[in-house]
């Protein structure tokens, strides 16, 4: 099980500017999970030193390729990333479609 979160965020880290290929619904809950758990450790460290959170600085542009990835998977354009500027909804949407949806052939019973 850790051997699989830690292939999903090392492939996270390593396609951090590849918006092309695909990305498993699996490694996507992987990638988040690990993402938590470092942050929950990181963020305390970071605002004491630098007085904002470093990590998430360094996250958000291999966060947005994998969300990209997904949202390809699921049959989506890559512009429905800015559902994300909705409240709420538009985040709710956005974890239905990236984290539940099928992967691969671009239909989802989320639609």
């Amino acid at each position: 099980m850790y051997s699989k979160i830690f292939n999903a965020y090392q492939e996270f880290w390593l396609k951090a500017t590849d918006f092309e290929s695909k990305t498993t619904r699996l490694d996507w809950w992987y990638v988040q999970l690990a993402n938590v758990a470092i942050s929950i450790i990181a963020i305390p460290i970071f605002l004491r030193t630098f007085g904002f959170n470093v990590y998430g600085l360094i996250c958000i542009l291999p966060q947005i390729a994998i969300d990209i990835r997904r949202l390809k998977d699921f049959g989506k354009n890559w512009k429905w990333i800015f559902i994300n500027l909705l409240p709420v909804f538009g985040w709710l949407i956005w974890f239905i479609w990236l984290g539940f949806g099928k992967s691969g052939n671009g239909r989802s019973k989320f639609i």
